[in-house]
């Protein structure tokens, strides 16, 4: 793998991505999210880093994924690792406006472990992404273990995803889209600060 590879896979999984044309089709069936993905400058964690929310779209300030993500590339795949932030709510709304972020550098970071999501370019461009296999992406509720699923492709326009939560003793679907995946259109580029930042780490 050259260095450009890397920035162009981060070029592909940054951005805002809104899948408003889906809900507006099928409003009985999905509701408007936006999810975004802000390249961080690297002095903040000595690192390739993105900032990563979601949240419906008529709550912007309450957003209900917050983490902060590391990139790395191991064996012909790209691994984008989870990490919490211990006051993630002060960052709410970082998506928005990035200005909110910056002492984000100094929050404690805990590791989702098992949450990493792999990445292999099927075609040029095209990028597909799971959870390692091995039900180990866990959380507990109501007294039972549930582990996620994640399914994602990716490309310049796009961004399709599924997750899904199953109870790990039966393996019984407890939250996730009964419609299949959302579908996701790239409405922002953060292109020039992937390319002023990032090009010469």
């Amino acid at each position: 793998m050259t260095r450009n590879d890397k920035i162009e896979f981060a070029k592909v999984i940054s951005g805002k991505f809104s899948n408003r044309s889906q809900a507006l089709k099928y409003p009985n069936k999905f509701a408007n999210i936006n999810i975004y993905f802000l390249p961080l400058s690297w002095e903040l964690f000595n690192c390739h880093s993105f900032y990563s929310e979601q949240c419906y779209d008529y709550a912007p300030w309450s957003p209900y994924r917050q983490s902060i993500n590391r990139l790395s590339y191991i064996n012909n795949t790209f691994i984008i690792d989870n990490y919490e932030i211990e006051n993630e709510i002060r960052y709410s709304g970082g998506g928005s406006d990035i200005h909110l972020l910056k002492d984000i550098y100094k929050e404690k970071l805990l590791e989702k472990e098992g949450c990493a999501i792999h990445f292999t370019e099927t075609k040029p461009g095209n990028y597909s992404g799971n959870i390692k296999p091995g039900k180990n992406c866990c959380s507990s509720k109501g007294g039972k273990l549930i582990y996620t699923l994640s399914q994602v492709r990716i490309n310049k326009q796009s961004w399709i995803s599924e997750d899904s939560g199953y109870e790990k003793e039966t393996d019984k679907k407890l939250w996730g889209s009964k419609y299949g995946p959302l579908e996701f259109k790239k409405i922002d580029s953060f292109n020039k600060f992937i390319e002023d930042n990032w090009s010469n780490r």
